[in-house]
């Protein structure tokens, strides 16, 4: 079996690889969805609201509120744009706080753990659950599928203001969201192999490199490499538009395009003329992920007004996101806690269903006698 035979079979291929169409498709799904059941929930409250009135006064506590506009409809709900900033935070907020920890959780891990919460909010919109509800639970549960041992009691004396209740509390809906499926291929281990290939091919006279120092011209570019895998491939679409191996050999495209060009030479120009229609198609594919990367601009590399502008733009958005929050998600905790004992009611009301069907065919039984007659044990026949 093949390298792509492999990857094909995972589930990171099956339920998280998309078109770009479909993926935008998705994301618009999931927005007006969400807005809906925003709306839905302002609504209750406010029928909530009213009743609750009444009950206290003998005067007509609805006027105002029903001659006037719907307060549920006036909601004004984030656009997928707006959502899609929410997310962006939440991965940023990922990396900061697996620095923290002691000793600082690897990046790699952090990866994960940001393509968990990716994932989650395809199908589930910051509207409903915001991202601080999400992302601790998704860096903690990103150590465990990496075998990355921490206690959750030293994970949140690390975190300011998080106690274990708010970790363990949405880690059911995580698991909801992402399929109960947590593996995430990175292409980080790809590009490492990918430079120690070029750097054999180089010395056994199979590549050629100009300039002066080769071997370090491969360095730089694996090292710029590497900084646009732990950043823009975490902060953008490739990980649902490409393959991990597409994604590694983008970036050190978009690191140094002639080296990228000179390896992928090395691989396919044995393979003669028919694999050129293959070779182009490939090339498209890699230019288009390696554009993606390299347009992509943190705050940190941006300049003083654009920095200024990306945190007016933030504030406004999470001045809106706190208007049209959904009121009935907001406590995670205790959302959970009722789930919870409406399960266990619901279990124990099952099992008094059970009890009394047992009960009901004994009685039955014992009105009916024994269908096979008296016992022959004292019979003098």
């Amino acid at each position: 079996m093949i390298e792509d035979d492999i990857y094909r079979s995972s589930t990171q291929y099956r339920y998280w690889s998309y078109t770009s169409e479909a993926l935008a498709s998705l994301r618009q799904s999931t927005n007006e969805l969400a807005s809906e059941r925003v709306r839905a929930a302002f609504g209750r409250i406010r029928d909530a609201k009213k009743v609750q009135n009444a009950q206290q006064s003998d005067h007509k506590s609805g006027e105002g509120v029903e001659g006037g506009q719907d307060p549920a409809k006036d909601v004004e709900t984030l656009t997928v744009e707006e959502e899609l900033r929410v997310v962006h935070w939440g991965c940023s907020k990922i990396i900061e706080t697996g620095k923290v920890t002691t000793p600082p959780i690897p990046m790699e891990i952090r990866a994960t753990a940001i393509q968990f919460l990716r994932r989650f909010y395809l199908t589930n919109s910051p509207m409903t659950y915001h991202p601080k509800q999400i992302l601790t639970c998704a860096l903690f549960l990103a150590t465990k599928t990496d075998h990355w041992h921490i206690p959750l009691s030293t994970f949140v004396d690390k975190i300011p203001g998080t106690e274990e209740k708010d970790v363990r509390a949405p880690e059911f809906l995580l698991m909801q969201g992402l399929r109960f499926t947590l593996d995430v291929r990175h292409p980080m281990r790809g590009l490492e192999g990918g430079v120690g290939e070029i750097l054999k091919l180089f010395e056994e006279k199979m590549l050629r490199l100009d300039g002066p120092d080769p071997k370090g011209r491969v360095g730089k570019a694996a090292d710029r490499a590497s900084q646009f895998l732990r950043v823009a491939a975490q902060m953008t679409d490739v990980y649902f538009l490409y393959t991990p191996s597409q994604i590694w050999l983008a970036a050190l495209m978009a690191a140094d395009s002639d080296l990228a060009n000179a390896y992928l030479a090395s691989k396919m120009d044995h393979l003669g003329p028919a694999a050129a229609s293959l070779r182009a198609k490939l090339e498209l594919t890699i230019r288009s992920c390696a554009d993606m990367l390299s347009n992509y601009k943190s705050e940190d590399e941006a300049n003083e007004v654009e920095q200024k502008e990306m945190k007016k733009e933030m504030k406004r958005i999470g001045r809106k996101l706190h208007l049209c929050q959904n009121p009935e998600k907001m406590d995670l905790v205790a959302v959970t806690k009722q789930k919870t004992a409406e399960k266990r009611e619901g279990s124990e009301s099952d099992k008094e269903r059970v009890s009394k069907k047992r009960k009901l065919e004994r009685e039955k039984l014992e009105r009916d006698g024994d269908v096979f007659g008296p016992s022959l044990k004292n019979s003098n026949a």
